[in-house]
């Protein structure tokens, strides 16, 4: 006994099969890598986002130290420390450096002019009263070294 197949006859042929069980392969595959590639990226996320509020902590310490010493009449020309986090941060250091900005003097028409001697008094000031504060919090990722670098001014007042 013989079968015949008719044009009318119901179902997948294997070729049918094939090509849509490739189609469903790359698209798994596509799928799961989409999903590495996302977790990846909300890791370092995480971890930029802890370094800034890190820095943005150690930051206030710093400010606010500074702040006592100028009280009691001090302020620095130059400084530098650093260290690392304590407790579960403790892969994650940091260092900062304070320093002198020096200006330079504006061009300000002739050289025994007004505005040359006031642009030169004002350059002379700031670099008496402000400061660069340039701190920098770093952790080891994938063995690289990340930082993240916050720098701000301060003011004697």
């Amino acid at each position: 006994m013989s079968r015949v197949f008719s044009s009318t006859s119901k179902g997948f042929t294997l070729l049918e099969i094939l090509v849509s069980s490739a189609i469903l392969a790359f698209s798994l595959v596509a799928l799961v890598s989409l999903q590495g590639n996302t977790l990846l990226t909300s890791r370092r996320a995480e971890t930029l986002t802890i370094a800034t509020q890190l820095a943005e902590e150690k930051m206030g310490e710093i400010e606010i130290e500074l702040h006592k010493d100028e009280k009691k009449g001090e302020f620095p020309d130059e400084k530098s420390e650093s260290g690392t986090f304590e407790g579960i941060y403790s892969d994650y250091k940091w260092s900062y450096e304070i320093k002198r900005i020096d200006l330079p003097a504006p061009p300000l028409g002739n050289e025994g002019s007004i505005q040359a001697l006031v642009g030169k008094q004002l350059t002379e000031e700031i670099k008496k009263t402000v400061r660069e504060l340039k701190l920098i919090v770093s952790w080891q990722e994938n063995n690289e070294e990340q930082t993240v670098d916050i720098v701000t001014h301060i003011v004697k007042l």
